[in-house]
């Protein structure tokens, strides 16, 4: 996963980041997991989140004999980090 952070005022920042695209179905529990080991790592240094949001980057056609309509294959989820 990569991440990119934007300054966003003297004690707040934005990261986000961004799933690999391997054309599978995200596994929300290894990007979560990535997040929250950034966040602790964060947490150290007297960030803690304020807010977080996703939105989906690619979507999978459907495949022959599958239900619905695929799965998202990339994803970026958004947090805001405040300086304690």
């Amino acid at each position: 996963m990569e991440s990119t952070e934007f300054k966003a005022g003297p004690d707040q920042s934005i990261v986000v980041y961004v799933s690999a695209d391997d054309g599978m179905e995200i596994d929300l529990v290894a990007l979560y997991g990535e997040i929250a080991a950034d966040s602790m790592r964060r947490s150290l240094a007297g960030q803690r989140i304020v807010t977080m949001t996703s939105l989906p980057l690619r979507h999978a056609g459907q495949f022959l004999a599958k239900q619905g309509s695929g799965y998202e294959t990339k994803v970026t989820v958004t947090v805001v980090y405040e300086k304690a």
